[in-house]
């Protein structure tokens, strides 16, 4: 049996620019000002909390924004995994917008063959399919509702211990 990460933080990516007042591609959306303040200040949080190691991410911009977030507050609080290695940003297709929830599926029991069982890995996706990865990974059977720039905490990769919504932090 593979192993799994100590910490799965499965997060919605910040607050972006609105679709209908997008002009470009819709991967490229980027986080709005706002949305960069509010992300800043929830991975501040989080990395004080539980210190990422990996961060996995869907490729379209917001969500690699929020990713490259997340780094930065891991880097300032040092952390690091088992061999002392510091935190690392990997692209996850699966977590793309357009791609169906139940692809991660197959692409989480790939990775997890290459995930240390001390890692803490935060996943960055869109709604609503990361309610759905979430819902799979805990076994809840109810759309939790992320909203953006929130992320959920599953020890174990399972077991769901904390829900935080960006209102709590801001």
């Amino acid at each position: 049996m593979s192993e799994v990460p100590k910490f799965l933080i499965l997060m919605r990516h910040g607050p972006a620019v609105e679709s209908g007042r997008w002009n470009g591609p819709e991967k490229l959306r980027p986080l709005t000002p706002e949305g960069i303040k509010l992300t800043d200040a929830v991975c501040a949080r989080m990395a004080v909390s539980f210190r990422p190691t990996l961060i996995l991410t869907s490729e379209y911009v917001r969500a690699r924004e929020t990713a490259d977030r997340v780094m930065s507050a891991a880097q300032a609080v040092g952390a690091t995994d088992g061999a002392g290695k510091p935190p690392q940003i990997q692209i996850v297709p699966e977590l793309n917008q357009d791609s169906p929830w139940g692809d991660w599926r197959d692409a989480w029991y790939d990775l997890q063959s290459r995930i240390d069982p001390g890692e803490v890995v935060v996943a960055v996706g869109h709604g609503p399919s990361i309610n759905e990865i979430l819902c799979w990974h805990s076994g809840i059977n109810f759309n939790v509702g992320l909203k953006k720039a929130g992320f959920a905490v599953l020890q174990n990769a399972h077991k769901l211990v904390a829900y935080v919504p960006p209102q709590i932090i801001t």
